[in-house]
């Protein structure tokens, strides 16, 4: 160390060992500052382009999720995958058809500053079969009671290299949430991987942690109101007041016939109810959407989205009961195009559109009817999303060329939903919705143009 002191000019020990001392006193400096970066740049929700996961182009695997929550310091991810999305090969040691599948979740904490806090990798192998429609599995993730989560779920399918990305809440702030109950299938016990049911589906409920022996269910009909143009102020309210009926669901003799009718049955503990209003009590929905859900079938559910067209009054056939004609849906588009293909092929691209809102943004109404729905089904899909834990931004400006048009939706806890969402209308300097629907009513497809 002399020497080297030497040669940089320092000729006393006195001065190289004052060198010296300076040297360790950056070096401490520096590891300091190495140190504190370190603490300060934790990950967190990357502000990155995600308009693809309302893209059902964009990847040939699409799969159903829903998180349970299980233990005190635990959830599952139920994860479902459709066979005929997975591509098959033989490039494995037993020469057999093998699909690969991998799941990637980064798990960011809602209460300190989304940081991440937990990320895992898991693989899936799968033998092609005839007779499987889906496969379906549990991914356990990390959580704790009174927290709550944004969870994002990368799947690929390894032989195709398409990838998706979904993302989901986790609520743990209370103990009786949607994620507390577990819904699963009376038939085999597996957990269900959606909310919906009917009177031909067997379910039974649990909570992971307390034993009920009964739950009080509060039913609202299927008359929910559907969201105004964008540039409309002050919309919001509330389509829950009065329940149409309420009775008590004994969890050991379910009686599936209650549940046939179309709309929301709101299930909670019995003790913080009163009649047919509820009053400040957590629990869980479920709804009955009709059996063809998230598809629009019938004449009168192909009606309804077209009230986003200001086209409510609709001249058409009605059959001896007084309901909508499919000629009546035909009249209407052809009208409009004013030739059969133009025709079809705007309506193949409205309803598809709005079955994926249905699949997308279904709320405790179907997701046609929600503010997102309503901007996805006129503008279709953003050429920018940026999500975080409280809203989602979409931007329409396909050039990038000035400031285009930008939405707003922020979440709004809701203990009939998990997935609410509400469009930020203050913040709306032009929404250009005029102009999207004229576009549609003169028989074209309207995609924003700067």
């Amino acid at each position: 160390m002399k020497i080297y002191m030497r040669i940089l000019g320092y000729n006393s020990e006195s001065e190289s060992i004052r060198m010296i001392n300076y040297i360790k006193y950056l070096i401490v400096i520096l590891l300091s500052v190495f140190v504190f970066s370190c603490k300060v740049s934790k990950r967190t929700v990357a502000p990155r382009n995600l308009e693809r996961i309302y893209d059902p182009a964009s990847s040939s695997i699409h799969p159903e999720i829903k998180v349970y929550n299980n233990t005190d310091t635990s959830s599952i991810i139920v994860l479902r995958i459709f066979t005929k999305e997975l591509l098959y090969n033989q490039a494995n040691s037993r020469k057999t058809l093998q699909a690969e599948v991998k799941v990637i979740y980064n798990l960011y904490d809602l209460n300190n500053k989304q940081n991440l806090v937990d990320s895992s990798t898991t693989s899936f192998k799968f033998e092609k079969s005839t007779n499987k429609l889906y496969h379906t599995f549990n991914i356990p993730v990390r959580t704790e009671v009174n927290n709550k989560y944004l969870l994002e779920i990368i799947t690929t399918d390894l032989k195709r290299k398409s990838t998706q990305y979904s993302y989901r809440r986790i609520e743990r702030t209370n103990d009786y949430n949607e994620q507390d109950f577990q819904v699963f299938n009376k038939n085999n016990k597996s957990l269900k991987i959606n909310s919906l049911v009917n009177e031909t589906v067997l379910f039974g409920i649990k909570h992971y942690k307390y034993n009920l022996d009964s739950l009080n269910v509060f039913y609202y009909s299927n008359n929910f109101k559907t969201p105004q143009p964008p540039y409309t102020i002050d919309t919001i309210s509330t389509d829950f007041e009065i329940a149409d009926t309420n009775w008590v669901c004994y969890l050991d003799s379910i009686n599936y016939t209650n549940f046939q009718s179309e709309g929301v049955y709101y299930f909670t503990t019995k003790n913080n109810t009163n009649e047919n209003q509820i009053i400040n009590t957590a629990g869980f929905a479920l709804y009955n959407f009709g059996k063809g859900f998230p598809i629009v079938r019938t004449p009168d559910e192909l009606i309804k989205p077209l009230v986003y067209l200001d086209s409510i009054e609709i001249e058409g056939d009605k059959d001896s009961l007084g309901k909508y004609t499919k000629l009546a849906v035909d009249d209407f588009w052809l009208n409009k195009a004013k030739n059969v293909d133009k025709s079809r092929e705007l309506l193949i691209i409205f309803y598809n559109r709005v079955m994926f809102a249905n699949k997308y943004f279904t709320s405790y109404k179907e997701g046609w009817q929600t503010d997102r729905g309503m901007i996805y089904i006129i503008y279709g899909m953003p050429d920018y999303l940026f999500k975080s834990g409280i809203e989602e931004k979409w931007i329409y400006n396909s050039a990038g060329i000035g400031s285009g048009i930008t939405f707003t939706f922020d979440f709004i806890e809701n203990p009939f939903s998990i997935n609410h969402y509400i469009l930020d209308r203050e913040k709306l300097k032009y929404t250009g919705w005029d102009e999207a629907v004229k576009i549609w009513n003169e028989g074209e497809v309207f995609y924003f143009q700067n």
